[in-house]
């Protein structure tokens, strides 16, 4: 798995707790709508830091918060 699949799973996996749409994300944290599709997309190749904090504030989560989980945790998670 890369990095950019385990961050695109686990913002799925909170939207979904939390019963919240991507579009709502997108207001809530000024994210433009193309920057949030082409993080979901499957074409997407990399993650941007910067959105990915948008994204952790939007949620006003800490970032220790988001990356707390194993998708994190392996040693095989491609990070290029």
């Amino acid at each position: 798995m890369t990095l950019t699949q385990a961050v695109k799973q686990r913002l799925k996996e909170i939207l979904e707790n939390r019963d919240m749409s991507l579009y709502k994300l997108e207001r809530l944290g000024f994210i433009s709508p193309n920057t949030a599709r082409a993080l979901m997309s499957e074409r997407n190749a990399s993650v941007n830091l910067k959105t990915v904090m948008q994204i952790i504030r939007a949620l006003e989560m800490r970032a220790s918060e988001f990356f707390d989980s194993p998708l994190f945790d392996s040693h095989d998670l491609n990070i290029d």
